[in-house]
């Protein structure tokens, strides 16, 4: 669990230890904690696919949320994050010629979230990212 206010977390490592603690995996996603009061902003470094003959998945946009039985993306499954404020989970989508390297992917409703690396791509190496997190003051209105 990280309570830092900005880091990274990324598709590397989760990779690399997936056989063995499942860091960064639906067995174990990291857990990003930021001071009540605050949410988390997540910006994508999309590092693309070391293999252009990667599949690609039809769907929708990577920025609108899915249920857990669904599995719609435009490019590659990169991540899931989870809140227990928000009943939906949140797919992270990246890979292809026409995405941007670098992009917003998601703002909290609350101080906490897990991201969990999903995509087989990613997890066989074949795809890289990493995910910056930023704890930030809400406005109210």
């Amino acid at each position: 669990m990280s309570s830092s206010e900005r880091g990274l977390v990324g598709s590397v490592i989760a990779a690399e230890f997936q056989d063995e603690s499942g860091c960064g995996t639906q067995r174990c996603p990291w857990v990003i904690e930021v001071p009540p009061g605050r949410v988390i902003n997540l910006t994508l470094f999309d590092y693309g696919t070391s293999n252009d003959a990667v599949d690609r998945r039809p769907g929708l946009p990577a920025s609108l949320a899915y249920t857990s039985s669904e599995s719609q993306c435009t490019g590659l499954r990169y991540a899931v994050v989870k809140e227990r404020a928000n009943p939906r989970e949140v797919l992270i989508c990246g890979g292809g010629s026409n995405a941007p390297p670098t992009k917003h992917v998601y703002t909290s409703i609350s101080n906490q979230l897990e991201i969990s690396v999903i995509g087989r791509e990613v997890l066989n190496g074949q795809a890289q990212f990493v995910i910056q997190y930023e704890g930030l003051t809400t406005v109210s209105l």
